[in-house]
């Protein structure tokens, strides 16, 4: 299967970034210690909220590209409500000028579900109590078709110019900026 040019572009300029987050988030471990989960839902809130608010103007545009952006904050919020935790402030977010940015950031929000999909597998097959993590995985097997749809739905806005390829570049970055600085912890 050949990737597109499109998400060529994005996996390599935001190569570093990701396996940055990949590797100082520790994500997964996080999320398995009960003690710690609380606080990295919370901020996964922050981060899908913060996506969500800077998408809102464009989702005709993804719409009419046959592809709907996932909500999934309220998900995480009832996930925050079963472990006790209070709703986090909000991240503010700049409006996002034009869609091919926000192609950018719902490519870093849906290529989190396909690792959330990952840890909750691996999370169950060892037993974990899976309290709060229901938006890990929210489409189940649909997730693959979603990926797809995005896939196309990207695809088709760039060949039919209503995103440039540079702008969904500048705002996959920018998501996964957002991201790191929500996920990793501080240096000590």
């Amino acid at each position: 299967m050949s990737v597109s040019p499109v998400l060529q572009s994005l996996r390599t300029a935001t190569a570093d970034i990701h396996t940055a987050i990949e590797t100082q988030a520790d994500v997964e471990r996080r999320l398995r210690d009960l003690d710690e989960r609380p606080a990295m839902v919370a901020r996964f809130h922050v981060l899908h909220s913060a996506v969500e608010a800077a998408i809102a103007p464009w989702r005709a545009s993804f719409e009419a590209d046959g592809y709907e952006p996932d909500r999934r904050s309220p998900l995480i919020l009832t996930g925050l409500e079963a472990l006790g935790v209070p709703t986090p402030a909000d991240e503010a977010v700049v409006a996002l000028p034009t869609y091919g940015q926000a192609i950018g950031w719902v490519y870093v929000a849906e290529g989190s579900m396909l690792g959330g999909r990952v840890m909750q597998k691996a999370m169950v097959r060892d037993g974990i109590p899976l309290t709060g993590l229901d938006f890990l995985d929210p489409w189940g097997d649909g997730t693959g078709s979603r990926w797809r749809a995005f896939m196309h739905a990207m695809d088709s806005a760039c060949a039919s110019g209503r995103a440039v390829e540079e702008d969904v570049v500048k705002g996959g970055i920018d998501a996964f900026d957002l991201a790191f600085r929500l996920l990793v912890p501080p240096a000590r």
